[in-house]
């Protein structure tokens, strides 16, 4: 998620332009591939497990990445956070607009604990990182993906900045902050303690600005653990223009696909793929598990933000050759009926639960004066005819291999 600007009470987002194909389910597959059986069911049926845009609710949710570990589940997502009495806060209270300064914002990113399973979440009030002081993540933070080796918790991320001592909107890097966990948890140490991440303090996946490739963009990082290193997955995107904002006049998109690096656990890059292991893949978290890869990603819809999009699936047994992609979810009730995106997943012992972004879209402005009781933030649409909010959906799927 990405901030453009703020006029009144109304906050416009622009996202990164998604071209991803979205496949054909029947399609035949590649040598060496195996399909995925995972069937998913929402649980709750009809509604989300996080809303927004009211009180006691972050601001506009999206890009979940939750992992687990025995005392629960640990959700890291992108929002706005707003001025309050001087720090940042998660929520905004439209009741009570002094206590949270709507026009005082930041993107980045936010942390919640669930001790059963994701039905129900704990919010820490504060982000868990910050945008730094260096050029290249001086803006917005998004797309974030937790991973512990040892003692510490990895935390990696899209991040945008300057160039050139100007603004760049919409061109990331991946990025990467740690935070020690000392001996405790991590919901100890975020929820309880107040911790934040310490950031690395270069990208660990720069873009490049000189020259058509794919890595003219870098961002929407996801992690497996394997043989004691971080294998990092991310979407590369090829541009036109590579030394100009992906926004500008004349800049198209050339090339995306899913990428793949890794790293030992101080952050030694020790290989790299050169090129796209996945291309057409959007939006992804990639999970080893059951002797293969799954890559799950977001499929491009028909409409102007994520309208129409689904989430599919990619199998690979040996991380070369992929399935061709299979939708596991469509748009089907209220909270996402616009659209649905940004798939994250933990893998248990005998289920597997999905959380996503699920968009909705009313029919009215979003932000009418005089502001009436109990309105909820969303994101105008059509000249703020419409309002498009956002949610996390939570769907599951038994275990099968």
């Amino acid at each position: 998620m990405s901030r453009a600007h703020v006029t009144a009470l109304v906050i416009c987002l622009i996202l990164t332009p998604i071209i991803a194909g979205c496949g054909d389910d029947d399609a035949v597959q590649p040598p060496d591939s195996k399909d995925t059986d995972l069937v998913f069911a929402r649980d709750p049926a009809s509604a989300p497990v996080i809303l927004s845009g009211s009180e006691g609710w972050p601001i506009f949710p999206t890009d979940p990445g939750v992992i687990a570990d025995a005392e629960g589940y640990h959700l890291f997502y992108t929002s706005y956070f707003c001025k309050a009495k001087g720090k940042y806060y998660y929520s905004w209270d439209v009741d009570n607009l002094a206590a949270c300064n709507i026009l005082d914002v930041v993107a980045t990113i936010g942390y919640a604990f669930s001790a059963d399973s994701g039905y129900t979440w704990a919010f820490r009030p504060a982000p868990v990182v910050m945008p730094g002081a260096a050029a290249w993540h001086c803006g917005d933070l998004e797309t974030p993906h937790a991973a512990v080796l040892g003692d510490t918790l990895y935390l990696f991320y899209s991040a945008t900045g300057t160039y050139g001592g100007n603004p760049f909107p919409q061109r990331y890097q991946v990025g990467v902050a740690v935070l020690d966990l000392q001996g405790g948890t991590i919901r100890q140490r975020l929820l309880d303690d107040g911790a934040e991440f310490t950031q690395v303090a270069q990208p660990v996946l720069p873009y490049n600005t000189t020259i058509t490739t794919y890595e003219n963009n870098t961002q929407e990082p996801s992690v497996v653990i394997r043989n004691g290193k971080l294998e990092v997955y991310y979407v590369g995107l090829g541009l036109a223009r590579p030394d100009l904002p992906a926004e500008a006049p004349g800049q198209t998109i050339t090339t995306i696909g899913m990428a793949r690096a890794v790293f030992t656990p101080n952050l030694t890059l020790v290989e790299k793929s050169n090129g796209y292991i996945l291309p057409d893949a959007n939006i992804t978290e990639t999970k080893y598990f059951d002797g293969a890869y799954y890559v799950f990603a977001t499929a491009a819809g028909d409409g102007e933000f994520h309208c129409g999009e689904t989430i599919v699936c990619y199998i690979s047994a040996d991380g070369i050759a992929f399935s061709q992609p299979k939708t596991l979810l469509r748009s089907a009730v209220d909270f996402d009926g616009w659209g649905l995106m940004a798939p994250t997943l933990v893998v248990g012992e005998k289920e597997i639960v999905l959380f996503y972004t699920g968009w909705s879209c009313e029919d009215h402005p979003c932000f009418p004066e005089p502001l009436p009781p109990n309105t909820r933030f969303g994101r105008p649409s059509d000249e703020d005819r419409t309002c498009i909010y956002g949610a996390i959906g939570r769907a599951v799927a038994a275990r099968t291999r």
